[in-house]
């Protein structure tokens, strides 16, 4: 009885798979190339002074899904999260985020309405880190239902870039990357990468100009990470040189000089025959300086005791100095934070 009972669900959901899909499809998330971003929070917040130390804080957050899973993308089965898991995880990087009282948190990876996490706004909880902080998002895998993986569907998604600044935010727009190339019945349902960009105010009128990303990961080669580090790279070099920028994410990406094959896990990720980030690396400067150094790495596969590569980034330029640059140490996610302390000069 039990074996027909599993079989009757299996045919009716194969029967309605198709219905689901020409839904999803209809219902796509098509962002424009470049758009606004409302957004919220108090305006009248202190603004950037000159020669003061301003801290910036960059973290992928791997939705709040902690790591007690292992996650079907990175080879496991794991799709969903208990919801004690998102609150105890969602708490601590609360506590992180007040206890380091970054001036700046530029944040990826963050569930706003996801059946994954249980429908739970992370980015509002976020936002008790700091009494006052004028914030922005924008989707970047956005989908009424994604039919992936077949064991246990992903079913909503929303999955967002974030800003959080101290310090005010102006005009945050985002910009859509290029995509995986891929049949368009998988794209539809895929992540649509993208770069979000924002100005802070400095108190003599100028501004620093920011940008927030998070690049493909399994692009196996195509060429993908290469168009999108180019878009990256037209957006550095297009300031002037009195113009201070700083841009951070998680690029996916190993520094020049590091071999995948040192890798124990993932090496086949980094399929490239050559590595994109080598024109970023070559044309402006990044935060950490030997990008090779263990001290420097930021990525923990699931079941590492540590962080064994540096996929995460802080680039900068124009009259910016660096103070200081710290990988902090974290269990709540598989990156781990970047602090980066600069002034502007």
């Amino acid at each position: 009885m039990g074996g027909l009972t599993n079989a009757l669900k299996s045919g009716a959901a194969l029967l309605l798979l198709p219905a689901a899909l020409a839904a999803s499809t209809r219902t796509e998330y098509r962002p424009a190339p470049v758009e606004p971003i409302e957004p919220f929070g108090p305006e009248a917040l202190p603004p950037i002074v000159r020669g003061e130390p301003l801290t910036v804080l960059s973290w992928n957050l791997q939705f709040a899904g902690s790591r007690q899973h292992h996650f079907f993308y990175d080879g496991g089965q794991a799709v969903h999260v208990p919801p004690e898991d998102v609150e105890e995880t969602v708490r601590g990087i609360t506590a992180l985020l007040a206890d380091e009282a970054a001036d700046i948190a530029l944040l990826q990876e963050i569930d706003r309405d996801a059946d994954r996490t249980g429908r739970k706004d992370q980015l509002r909880r976020y936002l008790d880190s700091a009494p006052a902080l004028r914030w922005a998002s924008t989707p970047y895998h956005r989908s009424p239902y994604v039919p992936h993986p077949l064991h246990k569907p992903l079913g909503r998604v929303d999955l967002h870039l974030g800003m959080l600044s101290r310090r005010g935010l102006l005009e945050p727009r985002r910009i859509a990357l290029p995509l995986l190339s891929e049949p368009r019945l998988r794209q539809a349902f895929n992540l649509k990468r993208a770069m979000m960009t924002a100005a802070v105010p400095v108190e003599d009128g100028s501004v620093l100009q920011i940008a927030n990303t998070h690049l493909s990961a399994f692009s196996h080669g195509d060429g993908t990470l290469a168009k999108q580090v180019a878009m990256l790279r037209e957006w550095m070099a297009s300031h002037p040189p009195e113009q201070p920028w700083l841009l951070a994410g998680d690029l996916n990406l190993l520094p020049p000089g590091d071999s995948p094959s040192r890798l124990e896990t993932e090496a086949d990720l980094y399929a490239d025959a050559a590595n994109p980030i080598v024109p970023l690396a070559d044309s402006f400067s990044e935060a950490f300086g030997d990008l090779l150094a263990e001290s420097a790495r930021t990525y923990q596969p699931f079941g590492s005791e540590g962080p064994d590569r540096k996929i995460d980034y802080v680039f900068y330029g124009g009259p910016l100095e660096v103070i200081a640059a710290e990988v902090l140490q974290s269990d709540l996610s598989d990156h781990l934070p970047l602090k980066v302390t600069v002034r502007l000069t």
